[in-house]
This record gives structure tokens, C-alpha cells and sequence, in this order.
């Protein structure tokens, strides 16, 4: 019992307490912001923009840099720049594209896709335009990469993200960690 006393005596529960309030953070907005009146006025409604409806790429050529994809808002089929934005003034910034887009080089699509003509060996989905004359951003099946038809995306393109994260609480929590076995081993 009295080595478990000593442990408890030592700070181990204020050192735990510690790495709870780094974790989770202290939010102190809701203290500021009790009791304040808004005065800013209400914003205004701006209308949304959206992209002209398409049926093919070709119906796209007019305006430069957009593809016939599907709208992840209303899921309609239009002309959207490559990271899914409507064009604005009839122009795109020049971004990465995404699934499906029209591309000349594997440079110009995001992480974990290639831009290659598509086949009819799709493994995943049935694709509205099935052509051999328009490269397209496609998934890199060859890595792993695979077609996620409901959300639009290639899967696996949030597991570097996931890494990050669990490399970053792993190295919070070992020098606390190595502390308290410390401790303990120094009491036992």
C-alpha cells in the first residue's frame, strides 16, 4: 500500500489531469461571449451560383478548364472547374482536379489519382461517359486507389490524414507516458 500512496502523492494524478487539458483543450469563448448583444446586422442572402447543366464533356469546351461532372450539391451533371466549383465570371482558378475531370498529365489531378483514358474493366461504377478519346482523373487503381461512387472520391485519399493524427496524440502522450512509468518503476 505504500508504494501506491507515494505514487498518488507524486503527482501523477495532476500530471494525468494536465495531458487531459491538452487533449481536449480549455475553451474560453463561452465565457466572453455570455451576456453580449449581437449588433451585427443579418447577412445578406447572395444567390448561389451554379454551373450550366451538361450531358457531355463537349458541352463544356466553351468555357476553359471545367468538366461534365456531377454537382455534389444536387448531384445534376454541369460544367465545374476542377475542385467542383461553379465557375466564376466564366473562369477557373487553376487548381488539382478531381474525379472525373478532363486532365492532359497525372500533374494535373489530386493525390491518388492518375489521368488515363477509361476503360470498360472499371471495377467500381458505371461511368456516363465512357470514351477513349478524353483523358479523365481517374482513381489509381493500381495503388489502392479505389472509386467511392456515393461521395464522388477515390478511397484511401484520407488515410495520410488519419496517420497524421495518430502520430501527432502518439507523440503528446509518450513523454507523459514515459514519466509515469518512471515513477512508478522509482516507487516499486
Amino acid at each position: 500500500m505504500q508504494p501506491l500512496k507515494r505514487f498518488t502523492q507524486c503527482g501523477s494524478l495532476t500530471m494525468l489531469f494536465g495531458v487531459f487539458i491538452i487533449l481536449f483543450g480549455v475553451s474560453s469563448t463561452a465565457l466572453t461571449t455570455f451576456g453580449k448583444t449581437n449588433n451585427q446586422p443579418p447577412p445578406t442572402q447572395t444567390p448561389i451560383i451554379k454551373g450550366r447543366e451538361c450531358n457531355t464533356h463537349d458541352d463544356c469546351s466553351a468555357i476553359d478548364r471545367t468538366s461534365c461532372v456531377r454537382d455534389p450539391n444536387d448531384f445534376k451533371y454541369r460544367c465545374l472547374c476542377g475542385d467542383d466549383s461553379p465557375p466564376g465570371n466564366g473562369l477557373c482558378r487553376d487548381v488539382l482536379k478531381g474525379l472525373r475531370h478532363k486532365c492532359n498529365s497525372n500533374n494535373d489531378c489530386e493525390d491518388g489519382m492518375v489521368c488515363q483514358f477509361e476503360n470498360n474493366n472499371r471495377t467500381i461504377g458505371v461511368s456516363k461517359f465512357i470514351s477513349s478519346k478524353i483523358k479523365l482523373c481517374l482513381c489509381d487503381n493500381d495503388n489502392g486507389y479505389v472509386e467511392d461512387i456515393l461521395h464522388d472520391i477515390c478511397s484511401g485519399a484520407n488515410q495520410p490524414l488519419l496517420v497524421n493524427i495518430f502520430t501527432s496524440v502518439f507523440s503528446l502522450m509518450t513523454p507523459f507516458t514515459f514519466s509515469a512509468f518512471m515513477m512508478m518503476r522509482k516507487h516499486f
